[in-house]
């Protein structure tokens, strides 16, 4: 009977943690963005670790010990007032002395056990930022300013540790005292009462108050550390119901049609944008519209907000003021699934998942064979994967490092073709990619994206010059948005002077490549916004 009891209660606590596991990793995943501008790595992490390893190994084992032997103090006790009546009376000073240790001690061990778990967080954040960025501290010789913030920090973590379990042994020193007058009393009742109370009865009451004294700080402590546990799942909880979450994924009055956006006309009107509330504003009055089906490079130098762009046009940030319309349809009044669902991203760090080749392009199996194929031959790189030994099957390690960068961002193309979306964000990769590699991407670009509306964030020059329109950010706003040709031929122009610094041949691009109706567009970019 009672293993049934201890098995029920062991699956109950597991099944509690496993559900504030599960609301607090689905809090985490609908957070905004910001809430992880702010928040340390190694917050969260201590609260998947050590904090859900509390709760599901700590605070069951420290809650059973003190079931276990609470009854058992209880009955001891009431065993040596069933044969000397007396001690009640001795009890009640003792009981109150308790009492008074117990309260005191509560407070200052769960706050103690509190603060051993907010001091654990710098270190996580310390180890994890180091794991990053161990090339960079091979590279400057920081291995040993590393390692004394590594033990500066982890003294500090020992030092609130040490103090939670020192608190524990002072308690334990004091409640020996209680235990200790237990025994006295209940010895000395046996001398007072001898010859009116059988020997026998005279040994249980010894026995009883004995096997009280060792057990009664043992209960006591395991209560006050269970409770003192208890900050972990008032932590977990905390992240469950408190973070800040974005809007619902689906809006069932405002989502649009399942065909929507079958165009890709893409609309900013005055749009304005700040990360915080705290901080300024990264985006200012942003108006343009961009036709369907058009291949837009958005330039600027680092801080002028052209990766902004992409961050609202998917909505990890909510805007200040203004809208964005797509197709029609205000982007802020819809669900967050039903936006990026139908939006497609190649980002600059191209994300592969651990799995096969089929599952990092099709990860919720919508499509056959054929058109995996398909896509991967349009991306260039059909060659590549039939040559693997498993082909589609093909293992892909932790974030695709059997493949080149240049090949990750091919496969992400891939994944974005299989989607079919009308808009596509790309974000041009920084990293060192080998030319031919580089010319493939490119090819891609301007063969398999056609039929969509492609707006390209451009860190290199020299890839910008053969789309239909440039957008030149500077600080914020928008400052110009022409073909090519246009901006070039104004020697006035901001993304002239950007391709002069690049040492550009300015001339030689105007020779080889026909002015568009220059005059039209020259008047019409009185205006800071050229709007077609």
């Amino acid at each position: 009977m009672l293993n049934d009891v201890w098995l029920f209660l062991s699956k109950g606590t597991l099944g509690a943690s496993s559900s504030m596991h599960d609301s607090v990793f689905a809090s985490i995943f609908r957070c905004p963005m910001k809430i992880f501008d702010v928040t340390p790595t190694g917050r969260i992490l201590n609260r998947f670790s050590r904090d859900l390893d509390e709760i599901d190994v700590r605070l069951p084992l420290t809650m059973q010990l003190f079931l276990d032997n609470i009854w058992v103090v209880l009955a001891s006790i009431l065993n040596v007032c069933i044969v000397f009546p007396w001690f009640l009376i001795a009890l009640v000073p003792l009981g109150i002395m308790f009492a008074l240790v117990n309260i005191f001690f509560r407070h200052i061990i769960r706050e103690l056990k509190r603060f051993d778990n907010v001091r654990r967080s710098p270190w996580f954040s310390h180890v994890t930022a180091s794991i990053q960025g161990l090339s960079t501290i091979h590279a400057y010789h920081k291995n040993s300013d590393v390692m004394a913030t590594f033990t500066t920090l982890m003294d500090k973590n020992n030092a609130a540790f040490l103090m939670y379990h020192f608190s524990t042994r002072w308690l334990a020193v004091r409640l020996d005292t209680v235990s200790l007058s237990i025994n006295v009393l209940a010895a000395l009742m046996v001398v007072v009462f001898q010859g009116q109370i059988p020997p026998s009865w005279d040994g249980l009451a010894l026995s009883y108050a004995i096997q009280t004294s060792g057990l009664l700080q043992l209960t006591v402590r395991m209560a006050s550390e269970t409770e003192s546990r208890f900050t972990c799942v008032e932590r977990i909880t905390h992240y469950a119901d408190n973070l800040e979450q974005e809007v619902p994924e689906h809006i069932k009055e405002s989502d649009p049609a399942e065909n929507w956006p079958d165009q890709g006309v893409v609309q900013f009107d005055r749009y304005q944008m700040r990360y915080r509330e705290s901080l300024p504003l990264v985006l200012k009055d942003v108006q343009c519209n961009i036709r369907p089906r058009e291949s837009v490079r958005i330039v600027g130098r680092t801080g002028s907000g052209k990766s902004s762009l992409g961050v609202v046009l998917f909505r990890l940030v909510e805007p200040t003021d203004g809208t964005i319309l797509i197709d029609g349809v205000d982007i802020s009044k819809i669900g967050l699934q039903s936006l990026r669902s139908k939006l497609s991203i190649i980002p600059q760090d191209p994300v592969l998942f651990v799995g096969t080749v089929r599952y990092n392009l099709d990860p919720f199996n919508q499509y056959h064979d054929p058109e995996l194929w398909r896509a991967l031959e349009r991306t260039y790189m059909k060659d590549a994967i039939s040559g693997l030994e498993k082909q589609l099957e093909a293992p892909v390690v932790e974030n695709g490092k059997n493949f080149s960068v240049g090949e990750r961002q091919l496969i992400c193309m891939a994944r974005a073709l299989l989607r079919n979306s009308k808009v596509i964000l790309l974000d041009e990769a920084t990293a060192a990619i080998d030319s031919e590699t580089d010319s493939l991407i490119q090819k891609t670009i301007h063969e398999a994206f056609t039929d969509c509306t492609m707006l390209t964030i451009a860190h290199r020059l020299n890839t910008v010059l053969n789309s239909d329109r440039i957008m030149v950010m500077e600080d914020g706003k928008l400052v110009e948005f022409d073909p090519p040709a246009v901006l070039m031929s104004d020697p006035n122009s901001r993304f002239s002077a950007m391709m002069a610094a690049a040492g550009s041949d300015v001339n030689k691009y105007l020779t080889n490549n026909p002015l568009p109706d220059v005059e039209e567009s020259r008047r019409r970019r009185g205006y800071e916004v050229v709007d077609y």
